[in-house]
């Protein structure tokens, strides 16, 4: 079925509530599966990854800071959220103000192509990002120079495939300089440039964007978990959208 992006966007959220993320990261991850989904990357299949699953991502920032306590090796940091979308990205550019490079490295990441969205939120912010992510396609890369506003989709390494799924974000205020690990893949399929993301997404405003009913039902139905029975104590409570103005 069609549905427009802010018809999608609220109905994501409404899920992402019922399965029990946080305001915050139901926010973050809906933007990014609807804007995956408009971009062609299967944005539904991301978010189905985050409904109803234990959350045990965990990262690790690098390098470590000369002077402090344990400076050798940074340990890693279970998230009670999600790493893997917004939160890799800040680390990252934070890591780099002090250290001239920062990188974050995520595993057990829940969907981990959601991370492209958080290279796109990264693009106008004047700073070098180099990004791959595993998952059971492949090794994924997509970088940006941080003065566009889409970023550049390299391509993925299928011979790359594994069940480990990970996400590496690198961040550098050096916008010359250039992180083989992450961007000199071979074997790379499937490319896509900023300008075709740019038509993509222009696509999706004007003509809706392309849902299977599976992934509504789906989302529908942990939607009503947020739900309470219609009653006079529910309205006099605030439920139903009495003061919405519908």
């Amino acid at each position: 079925m069609k549905m427009a992006i802010n018809e999608l966007n609220s109905l994501c959220r409404s899920a992402l509530e019922g399965s029990g993320w946080t305001q915050g990261d139901c926010e973050d991850a809906a933007d990014a599966a609807v804007w995956l989904q408009a971009m062609g990357f299967d944005g539904m299949e991301a978010i189905n990854g985050l409904l109803g699953v234990a959350r045990e991502e965990e990262y690790v920032v690098e390098p470590a800071l000369a002077g402090k306590p344990g400076a050798r090796a940074e340990r890693k940091t279970s998230c009670a959220g999600l790493a893997g979308c917004l939160l890799a990205f800040e680390l990252a550019w934070a890591r780099a103000t002090q250290a001239g490079t920062g990188t974050v490295r995520v595993s057990n990441a829940l969907s981990p192509r959601l991370a492209l969205y958080g290279l796109k939120s990264m693009c106008a912010r004047g700073r070098r990002f180099d990004l791959s992510w595993t998952d059971r396609v492949g090794r994924h890369f997509a970088a940006t120079s941080g003065h566009e506003e889409y970023p550049a989709y390299l391509g993925f390494n299928a011979h790359a495939r594994t069940m480990s799924l990970q996400i590496v974000v690198r961040c550098t205020s050096d916008a010359a300089a250039f992180d083989a690990e992450l961007a000199a893949a071979q074997n790379m399929a499937g490319a896509i440039d900023a300008a075709e993301l740019d038509a993509r997404y222009r696509e999706a405003l004007w003509r809706g964007i392309d849902v299977d009913d599976t992934h509504v039902d789906r989302l529908i139905a942990w939607k009503s978990k947020v739900l309470v029975p219609a009653s006079h104590m529910s309205r006099e409570q605030g439920a139903g959208g009495a003061d919405d103005g519908f």
